[in-house]
């Protein structure tokens, strides 16, 4: 009997090694395995800035989804709004779902993004009109992203201020509350994103990221080609595997509407 069990016992273990176990803290993203750390609970201004950090370094939409009230809305530079209306929730979801896990018929998903805050997170008052600051808080910080784009390296860099709103006082979506969110005195959301960092370019628009739009399959069917009568092409610029394009928040986001 004793040495039925220790045979029954080394076969489980076999199976266990040849099948391998799920990881929560390695969660498949795509045919990715990403490895993280588990998400900061969004139960204070900070905390929720942490959690949406920690959604784009992990590429998680599931988590992302949860981070934005039903009203928010992701604002351009002064330059960029120009020609660009604010992103909405369900827009800005939508993005992040093409940029974390499907891609586009011209843009691959990311490979991989890093992505840091420049300063320390520290909440202040909401400097709205009308904003209480019981119940709403801005933290203005620097950051630094790299999003790897099949060969190419895109960096945002400059400051940006991001707007918090406690959830009792929340416009909370639908969906959300169809999921069994509740105004919540304890969890936090995200209403506005304003982006200050640009491109590089004196500020001047959207340009590389535009024309980064631009690529095109090239004859023979070899991905994410620029083509020769692009705008990109006729500036002059040449990129080769690994280039780093700068670019603002904004302006990366515009590759994946």
């Amino acid at each position: 009997m004793k040495r039925t069990m220790i045979i029954m016992l080394l076969a489980a273990g076999a199976a266990l090694a040849t099948t391998g176990c799920f990881n929560p803290f390695r969660p498949l993203v795509g045919t990715e395995v990403v490895i993280a750390e588990p998400a900061p609970a969004a139960t204070s201004a900070v905390g929720v800035l942490n959690r949406f950090r920690w959604c784009w370094v992990n590429r998680r939409i599931a988590e992302y989804e949860e981070l934005f009230t039903d009203d928010f809305q992701f604002a351009f530079s002064d330059v960029e709004a120009v020609d660009n209306l604010p992103i909405p929730r369900w827009e800005e979801i939508d993005i992040a779902r093409k940029l974390f896990v499907d891609g586009t018929t011209s843009e691959p998903r990311a490979k991989r993004i890093d992505l840091d805050f420049s300063s320390a997170l520290r909440q202040l008052p909401d400097q709205r009109p009308g904003k209480v600051s019981t119940w709403h808080k801005q933290i203005n910080t620097g950051v630094v992203l790299r999003a790897e784009l099949a060969d190419d390296i895109w960096l945002v860099q400059g400051d940006v201020t991001f707007y918090m709103t406690r959830g009792d006082s929340a416009l909370i979506p639908q969906v959300l509350l169809d999921r069994g969110f509740t105004k919540d005195s304890k969890r936090w959301y995200i209403d506005r994103w304003e982006d200050k960092t640009s491109s590089g370019e004196g500020g001047a628009s959207l340009i590389e990221t535009l024309l980064a739009r631009a690529r095109a399959q090239a004859p023979g069917g070899a991905p994410h080609a620029r083509a020769a009568s692009s705008p990109l092409a006729a500036t002059g610029t040449t990129q080769t595997p690994g280039t780093e394009i700068r670019v603002s928040w904004g302006g990366l986001m515009s590759l994946y509407r």
